[in-house]
């Protein structure tokens, strides 16, 4: 009898490995067999290319070879040397204050956001280098400033920048409204002036409104005020006394280097999509792409990945 428990054990033994086996078989995560051709490597500018594919695979993503979608930065972040460009988008409407807003900056102001502080600073004034809208109509209507290098209002000793709005509401004069938006910094690759990545954005710059003593134990609506998006300078419709204010931002360094980040895919096809016989993709810059396909079986069970790459040939 105890022969036979020991033949029974042994027999459930290699039931249960072969079972174990077989499972582990059928669930196996398979390499993607999909092939890619294309019928021409070389083609014009503008032409469409024709990646054909014999094959299956769950998940196909690709990277055209171009800035911002090349494979050989999927893992490594794009960071070049910058140039710092400021701009912003502005509006200036009703009344008859034309001239209710200027730019400046200081390298003395102390961070400290009071009337006695901002007026102890010296400030440069920079509006003329920018495009300043004339009062226009009486709602909001938005101007670009232009695009303005500023990288040489840094102190060479790594001492921070703070901009400032300064603001006028003349006496006996009708209220004019101004607004800015989308103020920015953002750094301009030398090497290549199209790209580019945003340093300080408007949240970044972070504005801090104080006004001056004009507002005293006065009612104004709308009061001036700085939100997540927008400064706005405003006051009574009818204004009988002299008003200033200021919106200082915080401080702000030159920046060397900006980072673009890492080259990001276009997906083509996850696994709930159905298969498809081919890719198209339009190159409209002369010159050699690496056109890549990273093709990927997944399941809960693992996941397979192939990388394959065609070179292409854009001429004019």
């Amino acid at each position: 009898m105890f022969k036979d428990m020991k033949t029974a054990k042994y027999k459930l033994g290699i039931f249960l490995a072969f079972l174990t086996f077989g499972c582990t078989k059928e669930y196996q995560v398979e390499e993607p067999t999909l092939q890619i051709t294309v019928a021409k490597n070389t083609v014009k500018a503008g032409d469409i290319v024709v990646f054909n594919f014999d094959g299956n695979a769950d998940f196909i993503s690709f990277y055209s070879g171009e800035t911002g979608m090349d494979y050989a930065f999927h893992n490594k972040e794009r960071i070049y040397q910058s140039n710092n460009v400021l701009s912003f988008r502005s509006a200036k409407y009703a009344g008859n204050n034309t001239d209710c807003a200027r730019l400046k900056y200081s390298t003395d102001f102390n961070g400290v956001y009071d009337r006695a502080s901002i007026r102890a600073a010296t400030w440069v004034d920079i509006t003329d280098q920018f495009t300043i809208p004339p009062i226009v109509g009486t709602s909001a209507t938005f101007s670009n400033s232009g695009d303005i290098e500023i990288s040489n209002l840094f102190p060479a000793d790594g001492k921070p920048v703070y901009f400032g709005w300064f603001f006028t509401t003349q006496a006996n004069s009708q209220r004019t409204q101004f607004q800015v938006a989308e103020f920015k910094i953002q750094g301009v690759v030398t090497q290549d002036p199209s790209l580019s990545g945003v340093v300080y954005d408007f949240v970044d710059c972070a504005f801090k409104l104080v006004l001056g003593e004009g507002f005293d134990g006065v009612t104004v609506s709308p009061v001036p005020n700085v939100n997540s998006t927008r400064i706005l300078w405003s006051g009574t419709f009818a204004n009988d006394t002299f008003k200033e204010g200021w919106a200082i931002s915080a401080p702000l360094h030159k920046s060397e280097q900006v980072n673009l980040g890492l080259d990001k895919p276009n997906p083509i096809k996850i696994v709930s999509d159905p298969e498809s016989a081919s890719y198209q993709y339009v190159y409209k810059t002369p010159g050699k792409y690496l056109a890549t396909f990273v093709i990927a079986n997944s399941s809960v069970y693992g996941r397979k990945e192939v990388v394959k790459q065609i070179e292409i040939n854009v001429e004019p």
